[in-house]
């Protein structure tokens, strides 16, 4: 838990610092929002049932964006992590992200450059498939670098303005990481069991928004999409995040996160945790807490 603090908190003091630094006419374009969400409630002698509750995350996203001449650079990082206390089930993992990326381009005509963009998304810490699971003993489903993926993607990218950019790649390559010895003898995440990962060739969209819509309202999106040459193709894998976030006053915003994946190589299971295929993965969480931003 303190590794996943110390990461955030390096984050943002990095970020912190570079906005001091930045001139009118700096190539460099700044970008984030972060903050600390909490949420509780009690029941006293509640005749409707129900039980006490506490939630809290913690969040972090960025953007260090440069451009001089035709050249650009974009970097970002996403990052997400909270949890959720019940008397019945105590502490469970209710969010957990990690996304780094940089993409580097030249101009080859207005609003349109050749770009080579690398991306990795994985999570913090340990999950389970649900609460009973965890305090029953029952084996985690994910860990850090498990899964994990990784994408290597070049195309043309179109930007034309500065908090909006879409890259498509005809040539993109994706591997899937499942570093954990136990859940690669599952075969989880789409890999042959006994192996630690598999990569994939095939076509790539990546859409990203980083916008204020309009007075302390503001929306981060990134939509990715791929398809592989070599397995299914036509088949798309989709992971889209949005972040909304409302700055009510200096200290206080309340934010909407949103989380959509489908991946052809990942099982779903159900509530009684039977597995089935490949599902529409859906999440959504709003938060009320002090946020920085710049």
């Amino acid at each position: 838990m303190k590794k996943i603090f110390s990461i955030l908190l390096v984050g943002f003091m990095a970020l912190d610092s570079l906005s001091g630094q930045e001139a009118s006419t700096s190539p460099w374009t700044l970008k984030q929002v972060s903050g600390f969400n909490v949420a509780y409630t009690s029941l006293t002698n509640w005749a409707a049932g129900g039980e006490d509750t506490f939630s809290w995350n913690v969040y972090l996203n960025a953007a260090a964006n440069y451009k001089r001449d035709k050249w650009s650079w974009d970097n970002a990082l996403a990052a997400d992590f909270g949890m959720n206390y019940t008397e019945g089930n105590k502490w469970q993992k209710s969010v957990d992200k990690l996304n780094i990326s940089t993409k580097a381009g030249y101009a080859f005509a207005q609003h349109w450059y050749a770009s080579l963009l690398g991306d990795f998304l994985t999570q913090f810490a340990e999950g389970h498939k649900n609460a009973a699971d965890k305090l029953a003993g029952a084996k985690y489903v994910s860990r850090f670098m498990s899964p994990g993926y990784i994408t290597i993607a070049l195309g043309a990218d179109y930007k034309p303005n500065k908090n909006f950019s879409l890259l498509v790649s005809p040539v993109a390559g994706k591997l899937t990481l499942v570093t954990d010895d136990y859940l690669s003898e599952q075969g989880a995440y789409g890999v042959t069991k006994g192996k630690k990962g598999f990569a994939e060739l095939g076509a790539s969209a990546v859409a990203n928004i980083n916008q204020t819509l309009w007075t302390n309202l503001s929306i981060i999106s990134k939509l990715t999409l791929f398809s592989a040459y070599n397995n299914n193709f036509g088949n798309i894998d989709i992971n889209w995040d949005v972040m909304l976030a409302y700055k009510i006053n200096k200290f206080l915003t309340t934010t909407l996160t949103t989380n959509l994946i489908y991946d052809d190589d990942v099982k779903s299971y159900d509530k009684a945790g039977v597995q089935h295929g490949p599902k529409v993965q859906f999440r959504h969480i709003f938060g009320l807490g002090v946020s920085y931003s710049l």
